[in-house]
């Protein structure tokens, strides 16, 4: 082959390539992101833990709890699996189901540094921390594969000023991956994976009119997250073979503002009951802006792709209870429930977000000897299923869709 029509042939592919990209990229994440798994502790108890805030967990929940730690130093270490089904059932009846099992890691350090003041750090995951897999031939469009992580670092500080009354702020530096994995019937392998930073700031109060009841809320702020990287297209070029060609992409979106309020009473020294209310605004993620750069023309310019894809996500309430209970010999139990509402349009669910109302159910075990805390639980999360109507490009096909989890975690702790 002539190397001024291979150069055409390739200049071809690519064009394709871009507008294939252009249609595949948009539409991949969704308002099903909040991930309220922090704590083994706290989510044994409903994660209803706003209103109590009593050990590291505190960092996400509620800084200014860090205060009122009854110990000087707290280590806690956690860990979540994560184990969802997501489901699609067509208009003809024919169900599928994609099982993408992830772990949630996190770490929470707190250190009192004087009567009144607390600082702390935790690592943790507050939005998404999972994804979606589909094989070939389970749904009516090629193998799928797509995951989205939001990874917090965060500095805190807490201030008692009395007996009853302190605050905390902190500031929640982000770090964000997303990857795609598919394939196009016309175009082959396409993989897309991109990273980026952004940061928000936080603060929260805790109120304790006497030694049984507790007020707390925390405010988390909203973020842009720009996230810059390649998306590359595998393409077969005739009597060359396949060429990968890798094209700088940049995608941008919102977080959202998060508020949360919670109250507890402590019935006796082993029995404590609390609930909480967050609502999460996630109207701030309107759309999503995707970029794909340096694109070229056929007389070899180069030019920049820009889309600007509607999402119109609304706010949700989650509202929760729980209770610990103290038995003997350190052993405690605790349970809650929780109803968390979707954030997704119908008109959006997609395969790669699939956002449904959930109800939850929430349960655990902890025992403490000496230092050392240990605390187990258990998540059984059962979505409502949705309908959807006509069809969104590329993933959004009409149907029903549907999501399931069960999720364990397990932390320990070490108090001086």
């Amino acid at each position: 082959m002539h190397s001024h029509s291979l150069e055409r042939i390739m200049r071809a592919k690519l064009i394709l390539s871009v507008m294939a990209v252009s249609i595949f990229c948009p539409t991949l994440w969704g308002g099903g992101w909040n991930n309220t798994l922090m704590g083994a502790r706290a989510i044994a108890m409903g994660a209803a833990f706003a209103g109590v805030a009593d050990d590291p967990s505190a960092i996400y929940y509620n800084p200014a709890g860090l205060a009122f730690q009854n110990s000087r130093f707290n280590l806690s270490i956690d860990g979540f699996y994560i184990m969802p089904t997501h489901e699609y059932v067509s208009p003809a009846g024919v169900s599928s189901q994609s099982q993408y099992s992830s772990s949630v890691p996190q770490l929470f350090v707190t250190y009192q540094t004087n009567e009144r003041m607390t600082i702390g750090f935790g690592v943790y995951v507050p939005y998404a921390g999972g994804g979606v897999e589909w094989s070939d031939g389970q749904l009516p469009i090629p193998a799928l594969k797509s995951y989205l992580g939001v990874v917090s670092f965060t500095p805190t500080v807490s201030y008692q000023f009395s007996e009853k009354f302190s605050m905390g702020l902190n500031i929640n530096l982000y770090r964000s991956t997303f990857e795609l994995d598919t394939q196009t019937d016309s175009l082959g392998h396409m993989k897309a994976e991109e990273n980026g930073s952004s940061f928000s700031a936080g603060f929260g109060v805790m109120y304790k009119p006497s030694e049984r009841w507790s007020f707390g809320m925390s405010v988390r702020g909203p973020s842009r997250m720009t996230l810059t990287g390649k998306t590359t297209v595998t393409v077969e070029v005739p009597d060359f073979g396949n060429v990968a060609l890798g094209l700088d992409s940049e995608t941008k979106f919102d977080l959202p503002w998060d508020i949360e309020v919670g109250l507890s009473y402590r019935f006796s020294d082993k029995f404590l009951l609390t609930g909480s209310a967050q609502y999460t605004m996630w109207s701030t993620l309107d759309s999503l802006d995707k970029t794909i750069k340096d694109v070229p023309r056929p007389d070899l310019s180069t030019y920049d792709i820009h889309q600007e894809e509607p999402m119109n996500f609304k706010d949700i309430l989650i509202v929760r209870v729980g209770f610990e209970y103290n038995i003997s010999g350190g052993l405690a139990l605790r349970a809650g429930i929780g109803v968390d509402r979707a954030a997704m349009p119908a008109e959006y669910l997609n395969f790669t977000n699939i956002d449904v109302d959930k109800f939850t159910l929430l349960g655990g075990i902890g025992y403490r000897t000496g230092r050392m805390s240990i605390n187990f639980a258990y998540i059984l999360a059962q979505g409502k299923e949705r309908e959807k109507k006509g069809f969104t490009p590329p993933f959004g096909l009409p149907g029903s869709y549907n999501l399931s989890a069960s999720i364990v975690g397990l932390g320990i702790t070490y108090s001086y």
